[in-house]
């Protein structure tokens, strides 16, 4: 589940796209829905990974579909967001909960959005672990 902050004022279209589109990555993503993530990432989509890695998106969709990458639970908190033109940066933190012993990573990220024929796509992301936590 995400917390996302309610905006100060109206929200604009962008703004909704962009939570919307966040959410929707965020829940393909602790799912492992490849065709979800294959649509809502771009074809040069790169993450600069937690596992200190710049990783392109094939690859990161083989980890996923291979279960090297996998969460048990997925939080998100965005903290910033702002559009320049056709690209949209998102900034904030986030938490994972990792099987199996369900340890807990908290990080920071950055996810780039960009205008596609109408549609945002992620074209980058970076994200680092903050602090690790062991199962309680």
């Amino acid at each position: 589940m995400s917390k996302i902050p309610p905006l100060p004022g109206e929200a604009t279209a962008w703004q909704q796209d962009i939570r919307a589109r966040e959410e929707e990555a965020r829940a393909a993503f602790l799912a492992a829905d490849l065709p979800a993530l294959d649509r809502l990432w771009t074809d040069g989509f790169a993450v600069n990974s937690p596992l200190q890695q710049v990783l392109e998106k094939q690859r990161v969709l083989e980890l996923l579909q291979s279960g090297r990458i996998r969460h048990r639970a997925y939080e998100i908190e965005i903290e910033h967001m702002s559009r320049h033109g056709d690209v949209v940066v998102v900034m904030g933190r986030d938490s994972v909960v990792d099987p199996p012993e369900g340890a807990v990573s908290r990080r920071r990220f950055t996810n780039v959005w960009q205008l596609d024929g109408g549609v945002w796509r992620s074209i980058a992301r970076h994200a680092h672990v903050v602090s690790r936590e062991a199962a309680g």
